[in-house]
């Protein structure tokens, strides 16, 4: 089986399994995951072996740490000492395929918390190419392997999803950790800038970038992030943070929802939309009131939002610019993007983050959360990673990233929540943004909505029929 992290870790104190087993099945599921959809770059068997023997010691010993044991998969954008990141890139560094010299800030605290890394996760390359990674090639979406996982951290979402292990860490600049939770069927946080360090992430945009888990409830994204906040001392962006006092209320009393329209609905499904109303209504029945507030500037977001991305990446592979030739077309696309962009275009997008912050501040001075798609549409189609929107068919970047930059530009959390099928059968998603370090009212809003549903337990086609 492939439990959830809370389930696995009552398992191992019932005796019902230990962590040897456990790894060595997730491993196993890693193997049939990626012969079915391409979403690992690499096992680390015998390191997670070995860790789990110790876990299993600590576990008889009663010595057990938060997370003993428990196996989870890497974007291979993150560092894991003695093995080797690739960006999913030929063309990574001049080291070539030369094993990290220390872990990230977010595995060293996962692995002292005792969990396990068991996998280097497919990416885009440098996460921020196009679903056709030269090196690996697309991961397919588990529940329809006709279609893309989504991206950039393509294949943490596909290993979660198929069941192959509990959790996994990605990265988000424009929706990269949200947009693969929402095609995949998972829960996925975007935190706020800053709150958990990326140390021994390789960056894409220093102003934008956030680590977060992907995983298949808000209970577990909840559990893991309490063991990932809080600063490292290394990260400038990392600063001290209030406590997170998840409420553990099954109502949501007081709680205030504002459903904006305009640039988050224009351009979405139908499906989604019933989604996004749906998660309303239940909330609403827990005891929720939904307030008005809309987010004026929220359609240009998307626009500057990448204007800004895509001018610092070109700050990091400018100096490669000979070896573009051998990158994704996407890749030299976008940074080519950026290293025209005029200095005084990107003083202004980053003038145009302060006033849709400040706009975004007036919403959540009457409301704690605000409810509005993940994504306008179920999973892009292979290989042309077109989707379609109420049966008219857009390419994948046309509004993708809509309400997921949103979170990006200002530095507000978000957190995508799987909310039903769709007629195609793949999964739909609704996001909840809160205001900056209030990540733990939409960690208890989507706990809520999980304990009165089930949408958080469909198992794609693609997964063991073992797998719960």
């Amino acid at each position: 089986m492939s439990p959830d992290v809370t389930d696995l870790l009552d398992a191992y104190a019932a005796g019902d399994t230990d962590p040897v087993a456990a790894v060595d099945e997730a491993l196993s599921r890693l193997e049939a995951a990626h012969e079915a959809l391409n979403c690992t770059i690499r096992r680390l068997d015998d390191r997670a072996r070995a860790a789990a023997r110790e876990s299993a010691r600590r576990w008889a010993e009663g010595t057990a740490r938060p997370l003993e044991g428990v196996p989870f998969g890497v974007k291979d954008v993150i560092d894991v000492a003695g093995v080797p990141t690739t960006q999913g890139s030929w063309n990574h560094g001049l080291d070539g395929d030369a094993p990290a010299t220390a872990s990230a800030t977010v595995v060293r605290r996962l692995e002292d918390a005792g969990a396990i890394p068991v996998s280097k996760d497919a990416t885009t390359e440098f996460a921020v190419g196009g679903p056709h990674p030269p090196r690996f090639g697309a991961v397919r979406n588990p529940w329809d392997p006709g279609r893309w996982a989504g991206g950039s951290s393509t294949g943490s979402a596909a290993a979660v999803a198929a069941r192959a292990v509990p959790f996994a860490l990605g990265t988000d600049v424009g929706g990269s950790v949200r947009l693969p939770a929402a095609w995949c069927g998972l829960t996925g946080l975007k935190p706020t800038a800053g709150a958990i360090p990326r140390t021994g992430v390789f960056p894409l945009s220093w102003t934008t970038e956030s680590v977060g888990p992907l995983a298949r409830s808000a209970r577990d994204v909840a559990t893991l992030f309490g063991v990932l906040r809080g600063p490292d001392g290394a990260d400038p962006r990392s600063e001290p943070l209030p406590p997170l006092d998840v409420p553990s209320r099954a109502d949501l009393e007081g709680l205030r929802l504002a459903v904006p329209g305009g640039a988050f609905t224009e351009l979405c499904d139908g499906a989604v939309q019933a989604g996004v109303d749906h998660l309303v209504d239940e909330l609403v029945a827990a005891g929720a009131e939904v307030v008005p507030g809309e987010v004026p500037s929220a359609g240009d977001a998307l626009t500057i939002g990448y204007q800004i991305v895509f001018t610092e990446a070109a700050t990091l592979h400018r100096v490669d610019a000979d070896r573009w030739d051998t990158y994704d077309p996407v890749v030299v696309r976008r940074i080519s993007q950026g290293i025209v962009t005029p200095a005084v275009d990107y003083l202004r997008a980053l003038q145009f983050r302060v006033e849709l912050q400040r706009e975004l501040d007036a919403v959540f001075a009457g409301a704690d959360l605000l409810v509005v798609p993940t994504c306008p549409s179920t999973a892009p189609r292979l290989p042309d990673g077109t989707v379609v929107v109420d049966g008219q068919e857009y390419p994948l970047y046309a509004a993708q990233s809509r309400s997921t930059m949103l979170g990006n530009l200002t530095g507000a959390p978000g957190l995508a929540v799987p909310t039903g099928l769709a007629p195609d059968g793949c999964p739909v998603s609704a996001q909840l943004v809160a205001a900056p370090h209030r990540e733990a009212l939409a960690l208890w809003a989507a706990r809520v909505f999980q304990e009165r549903t089930a949408h958080h337990r469909a198992r794609p086609t693609t997964a063991p029929p073992s797998a719960p």
